[in-house]
């Protein structure tokens, strides 16, 4: 058994395709491609894919991860070429390599690096940027965070890298944040939470989230 790992693109339409409809297409998508899956033992067998930190359905990334296991010893050669003959519009693999090639393990997480993009079709309203540069430069900023044993307030600078970069782009304010990841997860979408309840005179509209970058605890690109 070979262990490999994919990094792969999740943009435009592939965005809203759910965390079990993305497993389910990566593994119609190597079998198109006759790549050599290694299956699980016993009653129910199936293929072994992983995707790590899954991006909630809307969100874009292009710094995307899955693990699989092939039967062959080595990856296959064209295999980018060949999936991306096959994906659906919107995925696209990147690159693949096995992971005794410098691999991280997945528990090595610890960080992810968003834009976040709120755009105003009617313009953006004056004093917003710099309501926000203000909210996210203080050094507290308490929100309610979800959790399985419930909802919690939270110090949301605590679960960042800094401050987010925040720049105008015509009828756009960009944020670009490093957030936390793995179980100490900030999701991006808390920045824009946080805007509307330490700022609620600014009608902010619905945010697009994208992932760029996913990190180690020293802030070391993941692969």
């Amino acid at each position: 058994m070979f262990k490999a790992r994919m990094k792969f693109a999740k943009e435009g339409r592939a965005r809203y395709i759910s965390h079990l409809g993305l497993m389910h297409t990566m593994q119609r998508a190597m079998a198109r491609c006759e790549m050599p899956l290694w299956f699980t033992e016993g009653f129910n067998q199936h293929a072994y894919v992983s995707v790590a930190l899954p991006l909630s359905t809307g969100f874009s990334g292009e710094w995307e991860l899955l693990d699989f296991n092939l039967l062959s010893e080595n990856v296959p050669v064209n295999a980018v070429e060949a999936l991306n003959a096959v994906f659906p519009e919107g995925l696209r693999a990147v690159e693949i390599y096995p992971l005794s090639d410098g691999g991280m393990p997945l528990r090595d997480i610890a960080w992810s690096k968003y834009r976040i993009t709120w755009t105003f079709p009617e313009g953006i309203p004056d004093g917003l940027p710099d309501a926000a540069r203000e909210l996210f430069s203080r050094e507290k900023i308490e929100i309610l965070k979800r959790s399985k044993r419930g909802e919690k307030l939270v110090n949301m600078r605590e679960l960042m890298q800094g401050g987010p970069a925040l720049a105008e782009s015509g009828d756009a304010v960009v944020l670009t944040a490093v957030t936390a990841a793995g179980n100490n997860n900030l999701s991006p979408e808390y920045l824009t939470k946080a805007m509307r309840q330490y700022h609620p005179e600014f009608d902010l509209p619905c945010a697009a989230y994208h992932r760029m970058c996913v990190y180690n605890e020293k802030m070391q690109e993941f692969r």
